[in-house]
């Protein structure tokens, strides 16, 4: 049973660790059921679910961190409780090693997790300043509001006001981002088998699973970039390097529902 942050319509796409989760289980074809939690509600819930934080906050306070997703699987004699995308795709791939396709393999998980902790990275900044402002909007109403509280706190200026259109803040985004996706691409083409559609191989592994999360995460609707005559971020970015990432997303449009 996967936890993830609620929004309007029942998609992963507020949060990009929500997305990873849904893929990566629809790609194993493990069954499962999502527990939609509002984001004021993540907190109170694990702590009563016995799931543990991820870190301690940031302010100083010392007080527990908890974050989405997480998973109960209560298949094992005593239900495994796990946060964090990367620790639970581990877990799975351990507990279930004759279920769906390897997301690690032939030990490639050392190359897939420095790829995600550094090039991957690169890229979230970017889209999450790209995106900020518009991530309220498709939230539940309780989620909404505390995103736009904890955001606004946090980047000490009211999220309206981040990376407007036609700013010069956004335009410094966005040429942050192409050069990530750049970066990104070379990577990529480092994989003559593969013909630079995986990050490893012939078949989707969890980098894959990591960078389509973010680009899915990019897809929060935005009328910020009508220069470019798209409306999102995601639509700047499967304009780029010839549509190189549309195509990429093409091998996740059978992996896409929530269950």
């Amino acid at each position: 049973m996967p936890f993830l942050p609620q929004n309007d319509e029942g998609t992963d796409e507020g949060s990009p660790s929500g997305a990873i989760f849904s893929l990566l289980l629809n790609l194993k074809g493990l069954p499962y059921r999502t527990e939609w939690v509002s984001y004021p509600d993540i907190a109170p819930t694990f702590e009563k679910l016995g799931i543990k934080h991820t870190r301690l906050k940031m302010d100083g306070s010392g007080r527990p961190h908890y974050t989405c997703p997480a998973i109960i699987d209560p298949t094992s004699p005593e239900p495994t409780k796990l946060p964090n995308s990367t620790p639970i795709a581990l877990y799975i791939e351990e507990a279930y090693p004759d279920v769906g396709p390897k997301v690690f393999p032939e030990a490639s998980k050392d190359a897939q997790l420095e790829f995600i902790d550094t090039a991957v990275w690169d890229i979230i900044q970017p889209i999450g300043d790209l995106v900020a402002a518009e991530v309220p909007g498709i939230l539940d109403p309780r989620g909404s509001e505390y995103f736009y509280r904890t955001r606004t706190a946090f980047r000490k200026r009211p999220l309206e006001t981040v990376c407007l259109a036609g700013s010069d803040e956004r335009k410094q985004n966005w040429e942050d981002l192409k050069r990530g996706l750049d970066t990104i691409a070379k990577i990529y083409d480092r994989n003559v088998e593969g013909k630079g559609q995986y990050f490893a191989g012939t078949d989707i592994t969890y980098a894959d699973i990591f960078l389509a999360s973010i680009f899915l995460w990019a897809r929060v609707p935005s009328d910020r970039d009508r220069d470019m005559e798209v409306d999102s971020v995601w639509g700047g970015i499967a304009k780029l390097d010839e549509g190189r990432w549309a195509k990429f997303m093409q091998k996740f449009e059978g992996l896409l529902q929530v269950n």
